[in-house]
């Protein structure tokens, strides 16, 4: 009897530490956020080059002004200068991906953020694709799976130095509460 109360504890703690890794996991990594070795402008200007010369890559929606949004509002979050939104897609991979799971357009397109801090420092967040499609499987999977080799090709053009910006790091998103 002993032995039954002990593997039905080891099952639970087992779940138990294991629902806490996946939940750590998804707030520490789900969103990454790079330094960008260029100016806001200079970051901006490159992301619209390199995803723009991109064959079947583009933005179906216009850059956001999310700061100037933000400032209509009369809201603006503390200690930021600028932020822009692009909404960045390739159609065939989309187009793929909603024929097989319609509900996946509530994910649709991948969105990237610029944004400068009162140091100076710019950088670029989005959501960790090549980590959510690991959550999936078939069609999804595998056109996460391209979006993310394509994301880090853009990147890295994309973030190189271009001027240089005082040291800074985002805010640790794991520390935000819910």
């Amino acid at each position: 009897m002993n032995w039954i109360v002990a593997a039905v504890l080891g099952v639970i703690v087992g779940a138990a530490l294991t629902g806490w890794a996946v939940v750590w996991l998804m707030r520490t990594r789900m969103v990454v956020a790079r330094r960008s070795g260029r100016s806001f402008e200079e970051t901006c200007e490159a992301i619209e080059r390199v995803v723009g010369a991109a064959k079947g890559w583009g933005f179906p929606i216009p850059a956001w002004n999310f700061y100037g949004r933000f400032l209509e509002k009369g809201c603006v979050p503390e200690g930021f200068r600028k932020i822009k939104v692009y909404f960045v897609c390739n159609t065939k991979l989309a187009s793929g991906v909603l024929q097989d799971t319609p509900p996946m357009a509530g994910i649709m397109p991948c969105s990237w953020a610029v944004y400068e801090l009162e140091d100076g420092s710019v950088w670029l967040s989005k959501m960790n694709i090549g980590l959510m499609a690991k959550m999936f499987s078939g069609v999804i999977r595998r056109a996460m799976q391209q979006v993310e080799e394509a994301d880090e090709q853009f990147l890295s053009e994309v973030l190189k130095p271009g001027t240089a910006t005082p040291a800074g790091a985002p805010r640790n998103l794991d520390s935000e509460t819910s």
